[in-house]
This record gives structure tokens, C-alpha cells and sequence, in this order.
């Protein structure tokens, strides 16, 4: 029997049974979970646990964990664990979110909320999640400063990770990151101090006759995952001159301009605008009509089918 997350799930024997075989003693017990000294680094301030419930382990020290078969395989040297290349520290930074998402009950339920529950779009997004307090202990590892981490954006003043307790989105072509954090309050997106760069999405879109644009990374994936892979994100209500050079590089492509229906109009003003600007540069530009206080994401997630959506686009108006 196979654990999709944790590999082969190993009914004879529990990870505390296997660690205390090996010596490993426990120097905290929490009830579920219990936390000690990592087996699989060297450290002096228990940062290693095992749920006793669920049967996995997690160390926020090396970033390690899984289930019986991966510890195993760490411990016993059949297999060595795979390391980020530490030439890269947005890389590196991505990988580690990622591994991170399943093992925060918290992400998970916010993404499902968000309508969001497909392993491939959820996979080719790369969607990660920040906890607290794991980032630094880990880029340390592979010889990464805080004030490189301070540098890039990813640690603020105080040492903490800036995207702590979001949705991480990787940025890859401009090197950058998004966050959506999952938590109630007003600052819900995070940029690192960059540029955005192009539009998300824009080498799979670019190829289809039509382009349906967004404003976030969750309208994006909410389309992917409805079937509408030429959807691309602004990540915002406003593009920069790469994107629009994107949009209008190309007379011959329709442009529909799907952005929120906020209840204070500013996505329909946003939408008019760049509508009117892409008809200039002679681009054929419709604009897709929302609810009065919805977005892409929140019509799917509400139970909207892709044939509902279909509808809207066919009547998109100018």
C-alpha cells in the first residue's frame, strides 16, 4: 500500500518504535506528537517530531520528513536525501515551501476553501507554504547568510520569513515569489521587492488563438484546473510594459480581460482601461462580465461549472 506524500506505509512497526531500536529518545512529548534531537543532522536544540497519530515525521532544523519507508531510507544510506542545488537561493527557497504544503493541515484546508484541488495544477504552479521559523534554519545549511536571505526579500528586518504563514507562488522567470496569506487581516498579498516580470503563464498561453488574463494566481489556477489552460495573471489589476508589450505583441489574438468584480468598480475601471488600450494598439479586446463581488476563483470554488464560464466569455463584450 502506497501514502501519496510519505511513500510505502509500513503497518509492523511505528517511527517511534524504528528510533527508539536506534537509541533516539524523545525530550518533549506534546500528547500526538512528540519532539527531540534530529537523528539526521547534528543539532542541540530539539527541532525533530514525530506524530504518533498520523505516523510521519517532520524536522524543522534540516527541513526532512515523511513517513516510515523515507526515514528509513535517510537513516539506514540506501538512498541519500535530495538537496536543493545551492547556487540558488530563490530555488532552493521554492523547494523548500513546497515540500512544506503537505504537511500544513492549515494550507491544505485554506487551498480546498479556494476551490483549489487538483495534485497537477497544484504541482505545476509549484504552490508551497511558508511556516513559521523553518526557512532560515534550513538555507543555512547550504551556506546561505541572513543577510543574503535580508537581501532578497525573503527574511524582513527582524530575521523572520516575510512570507510567513502564506500560499507561496514561485515567480520563476523573474526570480521573485507571491504569497497569499491564509490568515484573516488586511495584508493578504506579498511581493518580494522586484519586479513581477511578465505575465504568469504567458509561454503555455501564448501558443492558443485566445488569452483569458487575470488578475491573481488563484483565478489562474481555479482556470487551469476548469480546463482553460490559456489563462494568464497579471498579478494585479494593472500590467507593466512587459506584459502589455505580451498582450499586444500580436494582432491576430483575442484578448478576453477577466478581472474581479470588485464592489467598489475598480477592477471593471482596470478592465475598460486595458481594454481600450489593447483596441489602440489593435488587438481585438473583450471584456468578461462577473457578479458584482466575485472572480474567477471564487465563481468555481462557489460550484460555477467550465461550461457556466464558457458562457461568460461568450458574452464578453468590448
Amino acid at each position: 500500500m502506497l501514502d501519496p506524500l510519505t511513500g510505502p506505509i509500513e503497518t509492523q512497526l511505528s517511527i517511534l518504535d524504528y528510533l527508539r531500536q536506534r537509541g533516539w529518545k524523545p525530550a518533549r512529548n506534546y500528547g500526538d506528537e512528540v519532539a527531540g534531537l534530529c537523528p539526521l543532522h547534528r543539532e542541540t536544540t530539539p527541532s525533530f517530531y514525530v506524530n504518533r497519530r498520523k505516523q510521519v515525521f517532520y524536522c524543522h532544523g534540516c527541513g526532512r520528513g515523511g513517513g516510515l519507508a523515507r526515514l528509513r531510507r535517510w537513516m539506514e544510506g540506501s538512498a541519500p536525501p535530495t538537496r536543493p542545488d545551492p547556487s540558488g537561493l530563490m530555488e532552493a527557497t521554492y523547494r523548500f515551501y513546497e515540500q512544506q504544503l503537505p504537511l500544513s493541515a492549515d494550507a491544505l484546508v485554506y487551498l480546498r476553501q479556494r476551490g483549489i484541488d487538483s495534485p497537477a495544477v497544484i504541482k505545476s504552479l509549484r504552490i508551497g507554504y511558508a511556516p513559521p521559523a523553518c526557512l532560515r534554519g534550513y538555507l543555512w545549511q547550504y551556506g546561505f547568510s541572513s543577510a543574503q536571505l535580508r537581501a532578497a526579500g525573503i527574511l524582513n528586518r527582524r530575521g523572520c520569513d516575510y512570507f510567513f504563514r502564506c500560499l507561496t507562488f514561485p515567480l520563476e522567470e523573474a526570480n521573485s515569489l507571491y504569497g497569499r496569506s491564509i490568515d484573516q487581516g488586511w495584508w493578504k498579498h506579498r511581493f518580494l521587492p522586484r519586479s513581477k516580470g511578465g505575465l504568469y503563464g504567458w509561454k503555455q498561453a501564448r501558443e492558443f488563438p485566445s488569452v483569458i488574463v487575470v488578475e491573481g494566481m488563484f483565478d489562474l489556477a481555479a482556470l487551469w484546473q476548469a480546463g482553460f489552460p490559456q489563462t494568464v495573471a497579471a498579478l494585479g489589476a494593472h500590467l507593466n510594459p512587459v506584459q502589455f508589450a505580451q498582450l499586444s505583441g500580436c494582432s491576430t489574438r483575442r484578448v478576453y480581460v477577466c478581472f474581479d468584480a470588485d464592489r467598489n468598480s475598480s477592477g471593471l475601471y482596470a478592465a475598460r482601461g486595458l481594454s481600450a488600450e489593447l483596441q489602440l494598439a489593435g488587438v481585438e479586446t473583450l471584456r468578461v462580465e462577473l457578479p458584482i463581488g466575485s472572480d474567477p476563483a471564487s465563481l468555481f470554488a462557489g460550484g460555477v461549472s467550465a461550461r457556466d464560464f464558457q458562457w461568460c466569455l461568450e458574452r464578453a463584450r468590448p
